[in-house]
């Protein structure tokens, strides 16, 4: 039995409409979940329109589909607003009448591998292999009611685009929801050779933490299930569930042995409470299928506020000195479907709604409305990070007290140890206070 692929009634009308406004030529990101047996399509977003000075003079109206670095890089933010277990699936397209089948399947082919590429440069993790490698191209035809789906291989982009029977459905059912709170608390040492300490490569440090959060065991409502069980087994009621991460090391294998010693001039210290959050499809959905969509979460919403607190800086130009503390902006979630689904945006301490919701507007092509967004976490854990803030200040003037008292050189000092380096920093970057939201 091969796999099914289900379009909701959201995406449906929402692409039925840009073809009755004869936005022939207009591209856009396909949003949703795959399952072992099926693919969701929950949501579709159309590329925001470039300056009008960029546009087709015969047709002002029309986006043009050959500017792949800008449909990617609309991807990309997309893929930010994303919870665990929702995806860029793929791209759509409004055909133009002249266009011709070839010229969309090319289109199409390159759309989709750029795409899937922007999303993959801002993941800690890999997909299994177990996990099907189709990604989803759709496209409306504007000269009939056709509606033609199909499916891209990852793997092998050479090989033809297979066609696809999509059924509709409204996908109203409530998802089941999974969410944690995790502590963060990970140092990166920056190489003297570093050109600047905002550089996101410095972001590959955390690697070295994702593996550990993926290697982590897990409670759910303080018990174990095995991974194989379904996740809402003996309950009636979707309700949220909430999941326990116990961390450890990552054990080292015989491969990683060697010591790496390398003159350091500072360090990244990314430190806060992490609320994460995860949607499944169905009823039978398994304990492992929910943990990895969470594990996930984690890794993103960790990388993608580093990520921006970087971008602010390099913007900004707003280097700091020693022991700098820059914090990171909040998450917070909106309920957009009828399902109960939210996506996210962030923002920073001097952004308000009126932000957000311009951004839900330009990415998502969504009007949302400010009662739809959730702050409650948001504030829960303000205050809890508000904490960890001062208790790390009060740590980072103990050691600095120290350093002088001792009489070390504190900036550019790397100590080797027989099993890894110890470096003693002069700039802390510190991304104070990861929040988020949930309903």
């Amino acid at each position: 039995m091969g796999r099914s692929y289900v379009i909701g009634e959201y995406s449906e009308k929402y692409l039925k409409k840009l073809k009755a406004e004869e936005r022939y030529g207009t591209t856009g990101v396909l949003l949703g979940q795959i399952t072992p047996l099926k693919t969701y399509i929950i949501f579709a977003a159309r590329t925001p329109l470039k300056d009008q000075a960029d546009l087709p003079p015969e047709n002002p109206d029309e986006m043009n589909a050959n500017d792949i670095d800008w449909v990617s890089e609309h991807a990309r933010q997309v893929s930010r607003m994303l919870p665990g277990g929702i995806l860029v699936l793929g791209v759509f397209l409004i055909r133009p009448p002249k266009m011709s089948k070839e010229e969309a399947q090319d289109i199409f082919r390159r759309l989709a591998t750029a795409v899937e590429a922007a999303v993959a440069k801002e993941r800690l993790w890999s997909f299994t292999e177990e996990e099907p490698p189709e990604r989803v191209v759709l496209q409306v035809y504007a000269d009939s009611k056709k509606m033609k789906v199909r499916a891209y291989d990852l793997h092998n982009p050479q090989t033809p685009i297979k066609t696809l029977d999509c059924k509709s459905s409204s996908l109203t059912a409530a998802w089941q929801v999974v969410e944690a709170t995790i502590t963060v608390d990970v140092t990166i040492p920056l190489p003297v050779s570093a050109e600047d300490q905002f550089d996101k490569s410095s972001l590959k440090g955390l690697n070295s933490w994702a593996k550990q959060i993926m290697q982590c065991s897990y409670l759910i409502n303080g018990q174990y299930k095995e991974p194989e069980n379904v996740m809402g087994e003996g309950s009636k009621k979707k309700s949220p569930v909430e999941i326990q991460f116990l961390t450890a090391p990552v054990p080292i294998s015989d491969d990683e042995v060697d010591a790496l010693i390398e003159d350091c001039a500072s360090s990244v210290a990314v430190k806060g409470t992490v609320r994460c959050r995860a949607y499944l499809q169905g009823s039978k959905s398994k304990v492992k299928d929910a943990i990895q969509s969470l594990k996930r979460d984690v890794l993103n919403t960790v990388f993608i506020r580093c990520e921006m607190v970087f971008e602010d800086q390099i913007l900004n130009k707003n280097v700091g000195g020693d022991s700098t503390s820059h914090k990171a902006p909040h998450r917070v979630f909106a309920s957009i479907l009828p399902s109960g689904v939210a996506f996210c945006d962030y923002g920073f301490s001097d952004e308000g709604s009126k932000e957000l919701e311009e951004r839900y507007k330009e990415l998502l092509d969504y009007d949302l409305h400010p009662a739809q967004l959730d702050r409650t976490e948001e504030i829960m854990l303000q205050e809890l990070g508000n904490k960890t803030i001062q208790e790390e200040e009060i740590s980072i003037k103990a050691e600095e007290q120290e350093i002088i008292d001792t009489g070390f050189k504190y900036k550019g000092v790397a100590a080797a140890a027989s099993v890894g380096v110890i470096a003693v920093a002069v700039s802390v970057i510190y991304f104070g206070n990861f929040i988020g939201g949930s309903p």
